[in-house]
């Protein structure tokens, strides 16, 4: 005896009964509304071109902003100084 399988072709096959999906997602507690905006809220990741571009421009904005302030460097930027005014 042979196993009778599903077929497009079998009556009944495809439920045609309940809500289209327009209808679904138009529901904000159906699990398919809640899917969908749970893959909107998912976080995206970022290539790898990305990252290096992302990284470059912060050290480039942090370069320019922030400027090692030891006593060291001011002792030795006021010895240059000196010997600039010296020189002139």
């Amino acid at each position: 005896m042979t196993r009778l399988r599903k077929s497009r072709k079998a009556k009944g096959f495809i439920d045609n009964e309940g809500p289209s999906r327009n209808e679904r997602l138009a529901d904000p507690n159906s699990y398919e509304s809640r899917r969908r905006k749970a893959q909107e809220k998912k976080k995206k990741h970022t290539s790898v071109y990305e990252k290096e571009r992302q990284a470059e421009k912060n050290n480039a904005s942090d370069d320019k902003t922030t400027e090692r302030k030891t006593r060291l460097a001011d002792k030795i930027k006021k010895l240059n100084k000196e010997k600039q005014k010296e020189q002139d």
